[in-house]
């Protein structure tokens, strides 16, 4: 009888709960439910099919049904938009809390998964990002950005295709490419993965970026130009910042060390100190390496690894001795369009995007032009002063980024082959380093992902 009144009991039983005021209702299709070896269960949410060429009528994105997510909330209506077609998701206020859960110990990118004892990408440090780390990264925050700065469902449908192209050139070693430059080119292919979003625990590209892991921790060489080092640095410190992965934080320390080490070696010019150069006992400095090794720093910072401040700003006075008359030189002062973003981002990172100095620069700036077939750059780099004034322009905002958005987005769309990679512009020659076209891929995916991949902190410069 005693048992009868407790099932009794339990049966009728009603428990009080505290339930959170957003509901996430899901139209025309019911959202598939996650398989069980699934690490991602957002991949229902981004997953489409996609054929390349979104322009020139070659092909073109193919989205399979997907649910759409409504997410109510107080001030969420407003901020559902289309863009969440993009992932299949239309993403609301009350969905950002929403990330992809952090790898774990043995879990499919074990052992660069991360250890599941912190958030992801939540790191101290200075210049863009740095009150977030990368979480803007994750899919509800990535939709949310891509309509707020003015990207397009296309423009992110071309990222994916270009992920998809990478990971079918990925070499059994985990590296990309063929040559002199390879770990620069797979830094740059694990860049744009990371750039996404993707860790080692993503279903579709986790095994690229545990494979690309390997490949980077497992070959430093102190006798590779500082280009190649910083740019492996970056990708380590992004990987690291998005995992917290055990796996990745000894070699990363190792890598800033050494980029640490060859800034402190006295410099013949003065103008130099504070920079670096080819190698790492470079006694002179120029713009374009120390701007990958400002890239590099910042990332490791924001992923928490201690970069001295005094180091930081010795780098900063480095790129202000190159500045005159708003330009800045490769290694004089005053100099070319390619230089000048070059410095003006290292700068914006750096916490200098208040400068009076930097508004000049960018005006003078401006006029730069993202036409496929006449654009010309400084020794050809064509791909290459796109990357940086790609991302000068939306730190910027307001006008500047408004004039280049406009011609970037759409011209990089219709440019990529039907297989998802991209080739060089007409007048670019930067071929030595684009066989096959990793580079340029790698270099347009980054230019796609510029809507999340940073927050943009320094808009205030902007004309509005």
């Amino acid at each position: 009888m005693a048992h009868g009144a407790l099932l009794f009991l339990l049966t009728t039983l009603k428990i009080a709960v505290a339930v959170p005021s957003i509901i996430a209702v899901f139209e025309e299709f019911p959202l598939p439910p996650p398989p069980k070896s699934e690490m991602d269960p957002f991949r229902p949410l981004r997953d489409y099919e996609y054929r390349g060429g979104a322009g020139g009528g070659r092909g073109g994105p193919v989205v399979a049904p997907v649910p759409n997510a409504v997410v109510f909330s107080a001030d969420s209506r407003r901020a559902n938009q289309t863009v969440g077609e993009i992932i299949g998701v239309r993403v609301g206020a009350g969905f950002l809390g929403l990330t992809r859960p952090e790898g774990s110990v043995g879990g499919v990118g074990a052992p660069f998964g991360g250890d599941g004892s912190s958030h992801f990408g939540v790191g101290s440090g200075t210049g863009a990002g740095s009150s977030t780390g990368f979480s803007q990264r994750t899919v509800p925050m990535r939709a949310q950005a891509i309509q707020r700065y003015k990207g397009a469902d296309v423009a992110e449908r071309a990222v994916v295709a270009a992920l998809r192209w990478l990971k079918s050139q990925q070499l059994p070693d985990g590296g990309w490419g063929h040559g002199q430059y390879r770990m620069g080119i797979s830094g740059l292919a694990t860049l744009a993965f990371l750039g996404h979003g993707e860790t080692p625990d993503s279903e579709e590209f986790g095994t690229t970026l545990t494979r690309a892991f390997q490949f980077l921790t497992a070959r430093f060489n102190p006798n590779l130009n500082l280009y190649e080092h910083a740019i492996v640095t970056y990708a380590l410190a992004e990987g690291y910042g998005m995992t917290r992965s055990p796996s990745l934080r000894e070699p990363l320390q190792e890598r800033v060390a050494f980029l640490l080490q060859a800034q402190q070696v006295p410099k013949t010019d003065p103008l130099h100190t504070g920079g670096w150069r080819y190698s790492a006992g470079s006694v002179d400095a120029d713009t374009s390496i120390s701007g990958w090794c400002v890239q590099a720093l910042i990332a490791a910072r924001l992923a928490g690894v201690h970069v001295p401040q005094p180091s930081l700003e010795a780098a900063a006075q480095f790129f202000w001795n190159l500045y005159r008359d708003g330009t800045f030189g490769y290694d004089r002062p005053g100099g070319t369009t390619s230089t000048t973003a070059i410095s003006v981002l290292s700068l914006m990172f750096l916490d200098h995007g208040d400068d009076p100095r930097l508004k000049n620069a960018l005006d003078k700036l401006k006029p730069l032009r993202f036409d496929w077939e006449k654009t010309e750059a400084p020794l050809g780099m064509t791909l290459y002063q796109w990357y940086y004034a790609t991302q000068v322009f939306f730190h910027a905002g307001g006008a500047f980024w408004k004039s280049w958005n406009d011609q970037f987005r759409d011209t990089l769309v219709q440019r990529q082959a039907d297989d998802g990679h991209w080739g060089l512009p007409a007048l670019s020659k930067e071929g030595e380093f684009n066989s096959p076209p990793v580079y340029s891929t790698a270099l347009g995916a980054l230019m796609l992902e510029v809507y999340y991949r940073y927050l943009p902190t320094y808009q205030r410069l902007a004309p509005q």
